[in-house]
């Protein structure tokens, strides 16, 4: 019984081993969510005096997500908040043409900004396919007219 109750051990700790060495913990991903602007900072058009730029949400941890929330806080030269915007998730679509991230893929718009500041906050949130709360934060930094 004694020889037996080693190999039991000794199964148990090799299993538990390779698990972990593995990598596999039994635990799902969460979603990883990027944010990035082009250019950035944004330059004012000479042409018509509005500022620019593509913004591009993509998912880096292959896990899908559903955007239900993109909030822009606005503040002025002296960095003062002067301005909050929220988008849910019908505007979002109206935005990004869709709500949803698949894994490792992107949504991408076009923003056309028609008012001077220093820079915008920008703070997404969602749930990933694993039902995971997913937030990002982003900055959008505006060059002079």
């Amino acid at each position: 019984m004694n020889k037996e109750k080693r190999i039991w051990i000794a199964l148990f700790l090799a299993l538990t081993l390779m698990l972990i060495l593995s990598g596999c913990s039994g635990l799902p991903k969460t979603a990883k969510l990027n944010i990035s602007i082009d250019p950035n900072p944004v330059p004012c058009s000479s042409e018509d005096g509005k500022w620019y730029c593509i913004m591009t949400i993509s998912e880096s941890n292959g896990v899908g997500v559903t955007l239900t929330s993109i909030r822009f806080d606005s503040y002025d030269q002296a960095e003062q908040l002067y301005h909050t915007q929220f988008l849910y998730e019908e505007d979002i679509i109206d935005w990004f043409e869709s709500n949803y991230i698949p894994a490792f893929s992107m949504l991408q718009t076009g923003i056309v900004w028609s008012s001077s500041r220093k820079y915008i906050a920008v703070t997404i949130e969602g749930v990933d396919d694993n039902n995971n709360p997913i937030e990002a934060t982003g900055r959008v930094d505006f060059l002079p007219e």
